[in-house]
């Protein structure tokens, strides 16, 4: 039923209510409109479409030839009819100059919808014409903001898997923090977990508080101090690990630090024993969950005593050269046979055979790693070079905040424009603001090409108050000069003298210009 037709052919009532008519509804829809003048005036602007007007005008051999190419001048404005397709409808000769003007009506306007290249190109095609539609409509797309940040790219994850083999055991470390877990009695809640990424040691420390002085003091008193000092340290960007308190430790004791990107765990090894720790507790404890504590030492033990399927041997093997002793190694012991019989043990073919392990554990972790990573290839992509200076689009990471209104639904996908500041890696970087601070370190999967020119951004705080009033680390402090300095090849920074604030347990990031 045609409301509005039926409601205008009825005769007037008298005291009509006109609360209940409801089913009216007028709609007034202005739409821009340009007369046929104003639309030649900006053809004959165009020097190109200019000489063909003026050709079909005069009716001589060049106009026969612009005939024959579909194009013609009704009421003076160019028209061009496609010889090829299927319809004979008269499509409008757009200038060069109002090219953009039409894009932002057919793309960008809210009845259009921001639609792809096909359904793009199709919709200009319907009523207008000019010379390399395609590609013009493909750069305009590419270079539109909204449809960089808000669509998806339905690629494959970029960024091919890195296998960097250790050499010797515990000159690499990484550690990882658990929890925070059901306080137990002695107030504990949190897991330090360290491992060797050589030989897969694997070294586990409950925690009352998670703070960086505490983290900082067991890898000197418990780790360092045992095993080592090592060459390198992975770990997250928790804020116990990046704070000043940590880096002033690691500058100082000349151990270069190696920061995961961001949102990207898969890229610190303790992450995987995190997972196997979290299992076995998981078993162990059984409904007291309060009591995860108590059964550090065994998953400890159980850890490093396991077979590795990358090494090929247990973790105590590699690290101490022997099997360890389990209760059920004692009832099948034959020492005290070998005893009686004035056994003497050779002690140059079983290290020579320890040798012959460790050469057959760095094949087969070559072997490991090459298999892993042609499977975990197959469902990437290489990942694109970006260069110092590139501009990029970082995945976002928003959150629904029901209170606020906000769905990740309706946020978009990708933040930025950022710049690149400094390639970390083949497949990680760490990019910049508008005003040159450091966002972070992102890995490539993470990261999007961006096409057009970089908008001002305003800048974000970042940074916490320090908490730099540790006992172990003060009188490591005092030997650090005022200057802040750089460690090696930039991946270590010492920001010595951090001000001091009254309340405990927060961090803050080194400023930008100490990390270049």
């Amino acid at each position: 039923m045609n409301v509005l037709a039926d409601t205008l052919s009825r005769p007037v009532v008298d005291n009509l209510d006109e609360a209940s008519i409801c089913e009216v509804c007028p709609v007034v829809i202005d739409w821009p409109h340009r007369t046929p003048e104003e639309v030649r005036c900006s053809q004959l602007e165009d020097p190109t479409i200019a000489k063909i007007i003026e050709d079909l005008e005069r009716d001589g051999e060049p106009a026969t030839q612009w005939t024959e190419r579909g194009y013609y001048v009704v009421h003076g404005v160019l028209y061009k009819v496609d010889l090829y397709g299927d319809s004979e409808e008269p499509l409008l000769v757009v200038p060069e100059a109002n090219l953009a003007d039409l894009m932002k009506e057919l793309h960008d306007a809210p009845t259009a919808g921001h639609l792809g290249l096909d359904r793009t190109v199709k919709k200009i095609r319907e009523r207008y014409f000019f010379p390399n539609m395609r590609s013009y409509v493909a750069k305009y797309i590419k270079d539109c903001e909204l449809c960089q940040r808000y669509k998806p790219t339905n690629l494959k994850p970029a960024g091919l898997l890195q296998t960097p083999i250790p050499q010797h055991r515990f000159e690499v470390l990484a550690m990882d923090l658990f929890g925070p877990l059901p306080e137990t009695d002695k107030g504990e809640k949190w897991i330090f977990l360290v491992e060797d990424v050589a030989s897969r040691w694997v070294e586990i420390f409950p925690m009352v508080n998670s703070t960086a002085d505490a983290c900082a003091q067991i890898l000197i008193e418990e780790v360092f101090l045992r095993y080592g000092f090592p060459r390198r340290i992975i770990s997250d960007n928790g804020t116990q690990f990046v704070s000043a308190v940590m880096q002033k430790a690691l500058f100082v004791l000349d151990i270069k630090q190696n920061l995961t990107p961001v949102y990207h765990p898969e890229a610190n090894p303790a992450e995987r024993k995190n997972r196997d720790m979290k299992q076995m507790l998981a078993m162990l404890v059984g409904p007291e969950h309060r009591n995860w504590a108590e059964a550090l030492p065994a998953v400890r033990f159980a850890l490093n005593t396991a077979c590795n399927q990358g090494t090929g041997q247990s973790a105590a093997y590699l690290t101490f050269a022997r099997e360890f002793r389990s209760p059920l190694t004692n009832t099948t012991d034959l020492r005290p046979i070998i005893e009686q019989e004035n056994y003497v043990p050779q002690v140059t073919p079983y290290l020579r055979n320890f040798a012959e392990h460790l050469k057959e554990m760095k094949l087969r972790v070559e072997g490991q790693q090459d298999a892993r990573k042609v499977v975990a290839d197959r469902n990437r992509r290489p990942a694109p070079i970006f260069e110092v200076g590139d501009l990029v689009l970082v995945e976002s990471r928003i959150l629904s905040v029901k209170s606020k209104g906000i769905t990740h639904k309706f946020a978009p996908r990708r933040e930025g424009p950022f710049t690149v500041g400094r390639v970390c890696s083949p497949v990680s970087y760490e990019l910049l603001d508008s005003n040159g601070l450091v966002k972070g370190k992102y890995h490539s999967s993470f990261l999007t090409p961006y096409s057009g020119q970089a908008p001002v951004a305003t800048a974000k705080k970042r940074g916490r108050p320090v908490n730099d009033s540790g006992s172990v680390l003060k009188s490591v402090a005092k030997s650090v000069s005022e200057t802040p300095a750089i460690g090696l090849e930039g991946e270590v920074v010492a920001y010595p003298n951090a001000a001091q604030t009254s309340r405990p347990q927060r961090e803050r990031r080194l400023p930008a210009k100490y990390l270049t």
